[in-house]
Formats: structure tokens, C-alpha cells, sequence
């Protein structure tokens, strides 16, 4: 807006409420202005096709300048325009329409404050340190755990991700955490902007400044920051995230178990379903649509009838004859804790041949009809370990109730997260470097 004051011989006052920090002009008794136009024009958001010019400054007849900025957060808002006739039924205060109320212009000071009054309850009891790569360090204080809206993780899901369990302040398989962090990032064309060794570091660092006995730290890997078009090829640098939690540290009912379905939603294909990415919306709606319809949680099955994975886990099923069976690799992600079970139960049935009734351990396509008449079927995950299925589609799996050789499997992989003297699947965290106080601990 570009129109001059200089002409404008009649101006009025238009009062509404107004909760930001725009200009005020407060009226110094009736129908008089307490202050004078200037011919400085500066355009105010406006949803309206008049042309609505306010001046920056206004001086007062003696010349003086006055900064009329509000020092509150609700003034009366007031700004000038042409003089148009009052219409009839118009009451003073009120302004019907989209205009009756602004939006703030926050000061830097404002964001500070609102980002520490916003903090909501679970984050203030379970975010313990979060680095970014961006700020170049950890942060305590979950107001300033933040990403930039222009990072190409937040508007186009470019970036990958994995977690990793800190059980009794050791973080378990970070490892092979990384190395599938790296194989996700390869295949997403992200370049890592640091070595193994640095990654390592931070995530140890991150976990320490947390503070958390037990708990999850994740990881993401982003193509970075630079605007809001579609190809990365905007993207400054890539950008590493960690965060350490304990809000995942809360265990499951195994002895109810799941009933689980096929879910409608389309599974990915072989290129994505192997990239652990940030782009989880099938993953949510999975979920989402099985609670609908009264299931706790949905199952993705390909066109051919054979099931795949579960939102955020894999699925497992054992066979009449003792055998356990989970799907290939070939169209989801490539569990670390289900390919770790598999490596336990030969060693399990040597040691507690009663207790670990498996025969043989296969990685083959599985019919969904196989699930239905499994002798039990499960999910295994990071999170979970394994949660019983119960029932499949809404038909009972053997008897409808959580299976011993499941339980026993939780069991195992329960002992393996816990550390131990010699221990090749577990990093200490470094909590020194945070606090030397082991009371200070959670």
C-alpha cells in the first residue's frame, strides 16, 4: 500500500479488541484523536479489499514522537481509515466480522515466554535432552526442543529415523541402530554430516544429559534446512536430531494381549517399505482405522493375501508343528529385535529345552490365513518386546488367549536387554558427563 496521508483532511477511529502488540491509539476524550498523523505509511494486515494505511509514528502537534507500541498483551486496537457515516445499530467496542480480532506480532522476548509456558505435562516429565545439530548442542529444557518448519523432514517427510533402548544406563544395540540409520539415509539420499564415531558420541552425550536410567533415545537424520520447495537440492546441509525419553518405559498388558486386523490401508512398496522414514502416515493410519473399528492395532497384508508388518513392529506367528515363522525383508523394514530373537531361540532351546518349545526358526512369506490358524502369533518391536495376538479379524487364534511360547519369548528378550558383565550388545551411557551424582539419576 502506497497511498499518501498528506490529502486525508478526516480521519476516524475504529475500536475492537485486540490481544497483540500492534500500535494503539488511545482517544483523549470524545471524538478528538490524541495524537496526529504523520506522513510515514505503514501497511497493517488486512482481510479486507480497503486500502487501511497507518503511520508508523505519530507526532504530536508540538512535533514530539511518541512510540505507541503496546506494552501489553490486551489493548484496544485501533486504527485510522477514510471517514465513512456511522451505521445504524452500531455499538461502540464491538466490530462485526473477520477483523474483530488480530493476530499477534510476537516480539522474540514473547516466543521466549510462550515456549516455556507451553510446555505440556508429558513433555516436563519425560524429555530428558534432546541435541540438534542446528543448535550445535543438547538442551535440557523441552521449550527449545525444536525443528525449523523449513527443515524438509517437517514439510516433505525427508529424513530417516531409529531408536534405541537405554535399560539401566546402557543403551541396547545402538550399533546396529546406527548402521540401519545409515542404510535408510543411503537409500533416501541424505548425506551424513558426520562420522560414525561423532554419532555414536552424541547419542551417548544426549542420553547422559537426560539423566534416564531407562528409557528410548532417538535419532533422526534430515536432508536439512533451506526453504519450502520439493528437491533437497535446496537443502544447506543435512541436519542430525536426538532425543532421549522415558515416556515409552510403560509396560504393556501381555497377559490380555491384542486382537489384531487386516488393515484396508495399503502397505508400501519394496524401494520405501525398507526406509525407516519420518513419513509414517500409512504406519498412523493403520493404527487409527483398526481402533476404529474396535481392534488394537491393524496389519499390513499385500495384494496376494500374505502379511507383512505391523505399524511399528513385526509380526511373528508358531506353527502347530513348533515352528517359528516371520516375513522376509522384502516389503518391511528389517526389525533389529525380531532378527535378534532369532539368533536367541537356538541358543534358548539349548539351555531351557522345557520352557522354549520351538523347533526351527524360518523367515518365509506368511499367508494371513496361517495367522488365523496359528498356534500363536505375536508382534515383536524395541518397545513391546512381544505382544501376544489373541485374535484375527475377529476370530479367536487357538484358544484367544495369550500364548506360553509367546510369554517365554518375552521373557528371553527381556533377560537379553538387561546388561551384563561382558556384554557385546550393550554401550554404558557416559553419565559423567552430565552429572557425577548417581542420586540425581531417573
Amino acid at each position: 500500500c502506497t497511498r499518501p496521508l498528506a490529502f486525508i483532511k478526516a480521519l476516524s477511529i475504529v475500536k475492537y479488541s485486540h490481544s497483540a502488540d500492534y500500535m494503539a491509539l488511545q482517544m483523549r476524550g470524545p471524538g478528538r484523536p490524541a495524537l496526529v498523523c504523520s506522513e510515514e505509511p505503514v501497511c497493517l494486515p488486512s482481510t479486507s479489499s480497503r486500502c487501511n494505511v497507518v503511520p508508523a509514528r505519530y507526532g504530536a502537534a508540538s512535533g514530539r514522537r511518541r512510540d505507541m507500541r503496546c506494552r501489553g498483551r490486551d489493548h484496544d486496537f485501533m486504527f485510522w481509515r477514510e471517514e465513512l457515516p456511522i451505521p445504524k445499530g452500531y455499538e461502540e467496542g464491538v466490530l462485526k466480522g473477520v477483523r474483530t480480532v488480530a493476530t499477534p506480532m510476537m516480539s522474540p522476548q514473547k516466543v521466549v515466554d510462550r515456549l516455556y509456558n507451553t510446555v505440556h505435562k508429558k513433555a516436563s516429565e519425560h524429555f530428558g535432552a534432546f541435541y540438534s545439530s542446528e543448535l550445535g548442542g543438547i538442551v535440557t529444557n523441552p521449550a527449545f526442543m525444536f525443528v525449523h518448519m523449513d527443515d524438509h523432514m517437517i514439510h516433505r517427510g525427508h529424513a530417516v529415523f531409529d531408536t534405541a533402548l537405554i535399560t539401566k544406563g546402557y543403551i541396547y544395540q545402538l550399533p546396529e541402530h546406527i548402521a540401519r540409520l545409515k542404510r535408510s539415509a543411503e537409500a533416501a539420499q541424505i548425506p551424513l554430516p558426520m562420522s560414525d564415531e561423532q554419532m555414536m558420541r552424541i547419542i551417548l552425550d544426549t542420553a547422559a544429559a537426560s539423566r534416564k536410567m531407562h528409557g528410548i533415545v532417538k535419532f533422526w537424520l534430515s536432508a536439512g534446512r533451506g526453504g519450502f520447495g520439493l528437491s533437497s537440492e535446496e537443502c544447506i546441509e543435512s541436519v542430525f536430531y536426538a532425543m532421549a525419553t522415558s515416556e515409552s518405559t510403560v509396560e504393556p498388558d501381555r497377559l490380555k494381549g491384542w486382537t489384531a486386523c487386516a488393515t484396508p490401508i495399503l502397505p508400501k512398496d519394496s524401494r520405501f517399505a525398507k526406509i525407516k522414514s519420518t513419513n509414517y502416515l500409512q504406519n498412523v493410519m493403520a493404527l487409527d482405522s483398526a481402533k476404529l473399528s474396535g481392534y488394537d492395532v491393524g496389519i499390513f497384508v499385500d495384494e496376494g493375501g500374505y502379511v507383512l508388518e505391523g505399524p511399528n513392529n513385526n509380526i511373528a506367528i508358531i506353527t502347530e508343528d513348533g515352528t517359528f515363522v516371520t516375513p522376509p525383508f522384502d516389503r518391511c523394514l528389517d526389525g533389529i529385535t525380531v532378527q535378534r530373537l532369532m539368533t536367541l531361540i537356538p541358543q534358548e532351546r539349548e539351555l531351557s529345552p522345557t520352557e522354549i518349545l520351538i523347533t526351527k526358526v524360518e523367515q518365509r512369506p506368511l499367508h494371513q490365513d496361517e495367522v488365523a490358524a496359528a498356534k500363536e502369533a505375536f508382534l515383536v518391536g524395541s518397545g513391546i518386546r512381544i505382544m501376544p495376538l489373541t485374535h484375527w479379524n475377529g476370530a479367536p487364534i487357538a484358544d484367544g488367549k495369550p500364548g506360553l511360547i509367546a510369554l517365554a519369548l518375552n521373557a528371553t528378550l527381556e533377560k537379553d536387554q538387561e546388561p551384563w558383565e561382558g556384554t557385546d550388545v550393550h554401550i554404558a551411557v557416559p553419565y559423567g558427563y552430565a552429572t557425577g551424582m548417581r542420586s540425581q539419576l531417573v
